[in-house]
């Protein structure tokens, strides 16, 4: 009699089992809401083209069927402001409910708006925020720069289908602009250790002895007269006792006048020097003045003037 109630047991457990697998609940998936083994729908993503600074798309969602996400990417003409809305309407084999019915949604489509080019998260709406499980979302990006913008909108739950709106409006405005420094700048090699002591090699070579002052200039020589070799007035050598740029020329100083027998109006020229003939003016007692075409340094060599007497 207790083998027989056992075996009765055993049939009424099978059958139970058998009713729940036809009639029972919904099957949790077990995969991830992708097709493939190494999915990226991210470099799949749909690329929006605004018009008059708008643009939609929509979306079909289902967990189930390997489309738990979608990949949306905007490129903006310039800066501006970017609005990203959502509007989801739960599927039947979701757990939305009755979408008119005042019960909490328990599915939630999540979306978040990603810099195209850093990867870096700029809004987001998840289980976190305080927009969970609500059937319409928006964020908006104030002064974004131009580039490109990916919005990924997906399930967060197995069980979850959902259709959502997608609606993108652009504002084209002006971003204030920000420097960077000092991320651009490169860092400076680290500088050789300095000892405490100098370690430089001494110097061999003996100090020299202290400069005294410099001795007196000797006295110049007295201009002497050269004798007249014909007919004429002769001629007088006379010592160039300075000398200074004039242009293209060279202004000088004869150490002669007309205590010497000088006086202005008389011709000479520089000794060996070419293009060097000047008339003497300024003539003082012991000093007359000239200006002639040779440069400086040639002047300053020859050191002595031919000056011609009447």
């Amino acid at each position: 009699m207790t083998r027989a109630l056992g075996t009765s047991c055993l049939v009424v457990l099978a059958c139970l089992a058998a009713c729940l697998a036809a009639c029972g609940g919904t099957q949790v998936p077990t995969h991830n809401g992708y097709k493939g083994k190494k999915p990226k729908p991210w470099e799949k993503a749909k690329v929006l083209k605004l018009e008059k600074g708008a643009a939609k798309a929509d979306l079909d969602l289902d967990y189930a069927r390997f489309k738990r996400a979608k990949w949306l990417a905007i490129d903006t003409p310039g800066p501006g402001t970017l609005d990203v809305q959502l509007d989801v309407t739960p599927g039947s084999g979701g757990g939305g409910g009755d979408e008119d019915s005042e019960e909490e949604v328990d599915m939630d489509v999540a979306f978040e708006i990603l810099d195209g080019s850093s990867w870096n998260v700029l809004a987001k709406s998840d289980l976190e925020a305080d927009d969970a499980h609500e059937l319409k979302k928006q964020r908006t990006l104030k002064e974004l720069p131009e580039g490109r913008y990916l919005i990924h909108v997906y399930l967060q739950g197995r069980l979850d289908t959902a259709d959502v709106d997608v609606k993108v409006d652009f504002k084209r405005g002006e971003v204030a602009w920000k420097s960077d420094f000092p991320n651009q700048v490169a860092f400076a090699d680290s500088l050789a250790a300095v000892p405490v002591f100098d370690d430089s090699p001494e110097d061999k070579k003996p100090p020299r002895p202290p400069t005294g002052p410099r001795p007196p200039r000797p006295p110049r020589p007295p201009t002497t007269p050269v004798p007249p070799t014909g007919g004429g007035g002769g001629s007088i050598v006379a010592e160039i006792s300075d000398t200074q740029p004039d242009g293209s020329g060279t202004k000088i100083t004869i150490g002669g006048g007309t205590a010497d027998g000088l006086e202005n109006g008389l011709k000479g020229s520089v000794k060996g020097v070419r293009n060097s003939s000047f008339t003497l003016s300024g003539c003082g007692a012991s000093t007359c003045r000239a200006t002639v075409k040779a440069p400086i340094e040639d002047v300053r060599a020859a050191g002595a003037v031919t000056i011609k007497l009447k």
